[in-house]
């Protein structure tokens, strides 16, 4: 009978014995290893992780601006919506009292019902603007967490709408020779449609 064979205690650790190589497994596609040592040897590099999520190069948090740009939208957007309740209410009291005071008065059926449309038409239009800028703000900056290039565009398409109107609410005044009281409002969208085209927030968007 032979006695069975056992390791040579000459022979220094791990060598004659063919090392194990892990399964690999994920997606990418690992760096190879440096030569002479494989993936799963006592001292061989360890295999990177599976790279998920977007572009090389991208963000992973929304950039300062973007930030910046959300949170003064949330701040417009209620201001909107309050402004816009409040001459809504505004002008129905008016058509109310315009209503109350035509009936008591001579005047004919016809013309209080013109003079209280137009009113009332007038009241409805003033009220309505930003209302529906309060609204849109506060749902673009609700959903500006949102990496979509449709959000982007959104928020800017928003932005340069408001400052349009804005110029045309400055040239209004400076016509009639008051005071351009919409220049706060313009330097705040004007910093706003800015900081979107900053280069982290397009790339953030993917833009």
């Amino acid at each position: 009978m032979h006695p069975s064979s056992s390791p040579d205690p000459h022979q220094p650790p791990g060598q004659g014995q063919q090392p194990q190589y892990p399964q690999q497994g994920g997606y990418g596609h690992p760096q190879g290893p440096a030569a002479g040592q494989p993936y799963g040897a006592p001292g061989g590099p360890v295999p990177p992780p599976p790279q998920y999520g977007a572009a090389p190069g991208t963000p992973d948090t929304m950039p300062g601006a973007a930030t910046t740009v959300r949170v003064l939208m949330f701040i417009g957007g209620p201001i909107g919506i309050i402004l816009g309740l409040i001459l809504g209410g505004i002008t129905l009291l008016g058509v109310g009292v315009g209503a109350a005071a035509g009936s008591a008065s001579e005047a004919s059926g016809s013309e209080l019902t013109a003079a209280l449309g137009v009113l009332g038409a007038l009241g409805a239009l003033v009220a309505l603007i930003p209302l529906v800028y309060g609204v849109a703000s506060t749902w673009l900056a609700a959903v500006m967490g949102r990496r979509k290039t449709g959000v982007y565009w959104g928020v800017v398409a928003f932005n340069v709408v408001a400052l349009l109107i804005l110029v045309l609410h400055v040239f209004a005044a400076i016509s009639m020779e008051g005071a351009p009281g919409g220049l706060i409002p313009f330097v705040f969208h004007a910093t706003m449609t800015g900081l979107m085209f900053a280069p982290k927030v397009r790339a953030f968007y993917g833009v």
